[in-house]
Formats: C-alpha cells, sequence, structure tokens
C-alpha cells in the first residue's frame, strides 16, 4: 500500500481506537449542506462525520477489540464516532434523518459491544441517560420518603395526644 494510504488507514485507526462509540450510516442522498449542518449539530455533541473508502475502514478497524465489521461494507458508508455518550448522537441521527429524509443508521459499536439499527433503534426512544438516573433515584426516595412521611405522622399523632392528656391534667388539677 502506498505511504499515503498507510497515513489514512493509520489515522482513521487512531482515531477509532480513542472513540467511545463508532455508528455507520448510509450517506447515499445527502447533500453537501446537509453534511455541514449534520456535522455542525454532532459537534456538539463532541462527535464527527466522516465519509471513508469501505476498505480503509476495514484495514483501521482490523484487528480492534470492540469493533469487528464483517462484510457489511458494500455500500456507501459514512462513520461518526467521537467522546461521550453515543445514545446521545444516535439520537440526533435519527432526528436528522426524520428531518431531511436521509442517512440511515446501519449499525455500530457502543461500549464494545455491536448494536444493530433495530438496536439503536430501540435505544433512540429511551429517555437520556440522565433522566433514566432521575427516574431511577425517584424510585428508590419514594420508599424512604413514603417511610418518613408515615413515621412523621405517627409521631405528629403521638404529640398531640399527650398534648391533650397535658391539657386534660391541668384542667382536673385546677
Amino acid at each position: 500500500m502506498r505511504p499515503e494510504k498507510t497515513a489514512i488507514v493509520n489515522e482513521i485507526r487512531s482515531q477509532l481506537t480513542a472513540a467511545d462509540f463508532l455508528i455507520l450510516t448510509n450517506y447515499k442522498g445527502i447533500k453537501v449542506a446537509q453534511v455541514k449542518e449534520l456535522r455542525k449539530r454532532l459537534a456538539k455533541k463532541k462527535a464527527e462525520f466522516h465519509v471513508v473508502k469501505n476498505s480503509f475502514l476495514k484495514k483501521a478497524s482490523a484487528g480492534l477489540p470492540g469493533f469487528k465489521m464483517e462484510d457489511e461494507l458494500n455500500m456507501p458508508l459514512a462513520i461518526v464516532f467521537g467522546k461521550g455518550d453515543g445514545i446521545v448522537v444516535a439520537k440526533t441521527l435519527a432526528d436528522f434523518s426524520k428531518e431531511h429524509n436521509v442517512t440511515s443508521l446501519l449499525f455500530g459499536f457502543l461500549d464494545g459491544r455491536r448494536f444493530s439499527a433495530g438496536e439503536f433503534g430501540e435505544l433512540v426512544r429511551l429517555p437520556s441517560r440522565a433522566a433514566l438516573l432521575a427516574m431511577l433515584a425517584s424510585a428508590l426516595a419514594s420508599p424512604m420518603s413514603s417511610l418518613a412521611t408515615v413515621m412523621h405522622k405517627k409521631l405528629a399523632g403521638l404529640v398531640y395526644v399527650l398534648q391533650a392528656i397535658q391539657e386534660l391534667k391541668g384542667k382536673s388539677g385546677k
């Protein structure tokens, strides 16, 4: 392989090893202005959109743990990779696809696991990670909060009974 091509493959490989996620999408039919808009949206999510030759991507991903690709690299593909939450990026891609009726999520890799387009579709319908954590915290706090309320009411009832007894003793002592 020529040195220029080897340098490109090495660059792709270094970006893949540094990435937290990789999403492959079919970019057929997307216009240059739409690519610019998509790149701006993805940059806000700390992700990048690149069109690469399939042969370069095959060579760059060969031997990398967590990025095993079979023979799916037979159509015009773009890669989206970056740091952070890959689900947020997949949601951004899905929203862009709905708005412009271009690009389609094919498959991707997240946390060392391969996800199909259908699995990504299920993941993008879920609430965000922060929302899920808030729901979990609420679910964990709810029983404790209910217990605290019940205990407070029992304690308040005891205080009212003691006050009533004290008032009765005060009235009868006169």
